[in-house]
């Protein structure tokens, strides 16, 4: 339950008050509310602004700003995804509101290219990463040693919780004795979304990104009950503790890689209780076109200074000269031009290089930031050597590139998972289907089942399963397991040539005679 207001909080000061502040500053002191809802179809056209940052699904966004509607989330999923970007871009756009212009006025806010946002009612997002060193005196307070001209002293110092929650009250001593009279104030930081630009915010959120590689249940300590509804974090101070009131609308976000399970700290049924859990998966099939052009834009992007045929304009549009331009879209997605017969070789490898992605996807489920990775380093040795062949974009740059971004992080996979891998590396596609089905009739029943999973999170490009439910239970029920050629041809890309991977084919051999297969 949401504590009511009080007295003792100073809520109900005017949204206009000055407070006179230590060393001459000023505050505005604002209300003190409950997390507030942004109206349709503002809404919209601000999940539309988060998108133009991150290739995120308007269903997957509503769901979080749902969910911090209701309290603290942790966003959960595979590396690459974006967990840590939503988590720096939801709070300070989603919350943001219509600035008040002459122009708005005269528009009737109407005209979406005309209208300006407001970051007052928005929120900034403090970001610290966890780690295992991590206790309750790095996110609450503790005693810490501090050095005054060669002297050791010992103070109290507050930790990250703490001092996020504090930015969010005035008080003007800062002295715990003012805590019961705290009131509600606007904050100053710089933004996360234009980098460099200090702006004025409603608040302060903490996110704590990679939530799992901390003890977490021993670093929150007495928060946990604060989290759970008490509204007050007791804090330790000089001399003893005090009770810190916690803003109504103050939220912390987790972020949790699912994949590092080699830093995964087990999290108590109490603390889990008091996060909303979503999970944030890579895009899928069906958005293969924007996040092409994401993952080209961006990689192209990060090697501009290397090419001097690589530039934006003014109205970022990339210009990759005689081989590509890439636009963006109202709707923050970018669509690739190709051009001429020059970039013949390199578009081919791109497809190539692409099509591997998503198989291997079928097993690891890696995010975008993984394919701008992999594009990134294909691109530097194929423009740095000049490569002028599709073989030689193929064999070499994509090649080496598998090596250096992707392979290591295939090193966890499950023993039939690299088996299969091979077959499509090695395997003539003709005759890939045999050999697959082949592979799945020697499962035991629980790896046979986790085969038939890993395949049906892949979707065609309407965004239908190419592997439903009843299918897998069909599937793993018979004596004689087998999945049809036409749907091997769309999981696999059996209907598109092989690719020659020497190198990355041989790290894949070399995880196999690891795994003892």
């Amino acid at each position: 339950m949401v504590k009511e207001a009080t007295a003792d909080y100073a809520l109900n000061v005017p949204l206009t008050q000055k407070v006179a502040g230590t060393a001459g500053t000023m505050p505005e002191i604002i209300r003190h509310d409950r997390l507030q809802p942004t109206p349709e179809p503002l809404l919209t056209t601000l999940i539309r602004e988060v998108q133009r940052y991150l290739l995120v699904d308007e269903a997957v966004i509503k769901h979080i700003y749902h969910a911090l509607l209701a309290g603290h989330v942790i966003l959960t999923g595979p590396p690459g995804t974006g967990k840590t970007d939503l988590a720096r871009f939801i709070p300070e756009i989603l919350w943001k509101s219509q600035a008040q212009t002459e122009q708005n006025d005269e528009n009737n806010g109407n005209d979406g290219d005309t209208r300006e946002f407001s970051s007052k009612t928005a929120y900034h997002a403090c970001i610290v990463t966890a780690t295992d060193e991590w206790n309750v005196r790095t996110l609450i307070s503790g005693i810490a040693p501090q050095s005054t001209n060669g002297t050791i002293t010992y103070k109290v110092q507050y930790g990250y919780l703490t001092s996020t929650i504090l930015k969010n009250w005035y008080f003007p001593s800062n002295s715990p004795d003012e805590w019961s009279h705290l009131q509600r104030t606007l904050i100053s930081a710089q933004s996360s979304v234009e980098r460099g630009k200090q702006q004025t915010f409603r608040g302060q959120w903490l996110v704590i990104d990679e939530f799992n590689r901390a003890p977490i249940d021993l670093a929150l300590g007495d928060a946990l009950t604060a989290l759970g509804g008490s509204d007050m974090l007791r804090v330790s101070i000089e001399g003893g503790s005090a009770e810190l009131p916690i803003p109504f609308d103050f939220r912390i976000i987790g972020t949790l890689n699912s994949f590092d399970r080699n830093y995964l700290n087990q999290m108590s049924e109490a603390l889990k209780r008091r996060f909303s859990f979503i999970e944030i998966l890579p895009p899928t099939r069906a958005q293969r076109a924007a996040e092409q052009g994401i993952v080209l834009y961006k990689a192209l992007q990060r090697i501009a200074h290397l090419n001097d045929a690589i530039r934006i304009d003014e109205d970022g549009i990339e210009v990759w000269q005689n081989n590509a331009t890439i636009a963006r879209g109202a709707d923050g997605t970018y669509t690739i031009l190709w051009e001429g017969d020059q970039q013949q070789a390199f578009r081919e490898a791109f497809e190539m290089a692409w099509r591997i992605f998503e198989v291997i996807r079928i097993y690891r489920q890696l995010g975008t930031a993984q394919a701008i990775s992999l594009l990134q380093h294909m691109l530097i040795e194929g423009i740095i050597e000049g490569y002028s062949t599709t073989e030689q974009w193929v064999t070499q740059a994509l090649d080496a590139a598998l090596c250096d971004t992707i392979a290591d992080q295939l090193q966890v996979l499950l023993p039939d998972e690299i088996e299969a891998l091979l077959l499509y590396l090695t395997r003539e596609h003709s005759v890939f289907g045999d050999i697959y089905n082949s592979l799945l009739q020697q499962l035991s029943p629980g790896r046979l089942y986790g085969q038939l999973l890993s395949l049906s999170n892949v979707t065609n490009h309407n965004g239908q399963e190419l592997l439903s439910d009843g299918d897998i239970e069909r599937i793993a029920a018979g004596n004689d397991p087998t999945i049809t050629g036409e749907k091997l041809n769309q999981l696999f890309h059996l209907d598109q040539p092989g690719v020659r991977l020497p190198q990355f084919t041989r790290r894949m051999r070399a995880f196999k005679a690891e795994r003892g297969l």
